[in-house]
């Protein structure tokens, strides 16, 4: 069985939408953005992954629980939702208020995501995906919102084109906020080994199946994929990220494990053997080690 992922269609059906007729296409693989105000919100959202990209201006207090995480919302905040990673917002007010949009990776251009694979949360599920900002921001976003909503109705040729630029403005302002300890202060590192390294090794995640394993997941096999030296990656990756390359891996396998054991009915086994260990028992200790407790007691008791 697959893990859970809410596809557009059934965020659409779950929020009692019309479905846009973009989505019916039997074609599929095709481009869809929209952008709404954010007028209500369920009382819990379902806890899983998307196959698609969402950035929420947030006004009204709420918790998001994302991957192993609880991140408290009080005030009026940006919220950045990668495919890669499931979360779930619970509402802790009734009133609701702001912006959404949501776009899927075939609405991305090339240019919009260049340079921004390791310093925005939309891309790199490492980062926190939770801005808080104050009234003079928060007035700042709504207008890019406001404006998006407004090309999305024009007939204008090229409104796509506008709204792309919009959402990078949305994208940078959430990057410009960014505290003082986290990766921004890397994004004008010309070397490119850092993001290369992050995309490759999310490129392989969502795990959606026991049939499609990790194919690499080992600092020298990353190295030979990037065609350098495993010495000279793990240098970059700890001088961009203040971990080793190891460490990079084994933080993102062992929270797709973490996911996997809470969300699937697969067994331990199957989890193990879809993350790359070839004997249970290699993914017991592997897991123990980095969590202290072994999947099992993971699964079912935690």
């Amino acid at each position: 069985m697959k893990a859970a992922i809410e596809t557009l269609g059934d965020y659409y059906h779950r929020t009692n939408q019309v479905i846009p007729s973009d989505l019916l296409n039997p074609k599929g693989n095709l481009s869809h953005f929209n952008v709404q105000p954010r007028s209500y919100c369920n009382k819990v959202t379902p806890y899983n992954r998307r196959d698609h990209y969402k950035m929420c201006l947030t006004i009204g207090a709420g918790r998001l629980h994302f991957a192993d995480k609880v991140i408290e919302v009080n005030q009026a905040a940006l919220v950045f939702s990668n495919p890669s990673v499931p979360y779930s917002w619970e509402s802790t007010v009734e009133t609701q208020e702001g912006y959404l949009c949501l776009f899927n990776d075939s609405f991305i251009s090339a240019e919009l995501k260049k340079g921004l694979e390791l310093t925005c949360p939309l891309f790199n599920p490492v980062l926190n995906p939770v801005f808080f900002l104050n009234k003079e921001q928060t007035d700042l976003v709504s207008g890019y919102f406001k404006q998006m909503i407004d090309e999305l109705k024009s007939d204008y040729e090229y409104k796509f084109e506008v709204i792309r630029s919009l959402l990078k403005l949305i994208i940078h302002q959430g990057i410009k906020i960014q505290s003082a300890d986290s990766l921004t202060a890397h994004k004008d590192v010309p070397d490119r080994i850092t993001p290369m390294f992050i995309e490759l090794l999310e490129r392989q995640f969502p795990v959606d199946s026991p049939e499609n394993p990790l194919k690499i997941k080992s600092a020298s096999e990353f190295a030979g994929q990037l065609n350098i030296h495993v010495n000279h990656l793990n240098y970059v990756i700890k001088s961009h990220t203040g971990k080793t390359t190891t460490q990079m891996i084994s933080n993102r396998i062992v929270d797709e494990a973490k996911t996997l054991l809470k969300n699937t009915d697969w067994d331990v086994a199957e989890i193990g053997y879809c993350l790359g260990f070839d004997y249970p028992a290699h993914f017991n200790n592997y897991f123990k080690k980095h969590t202290g407790v072994t999947p099992s007691i993971f699964k079912y008791n935690l």
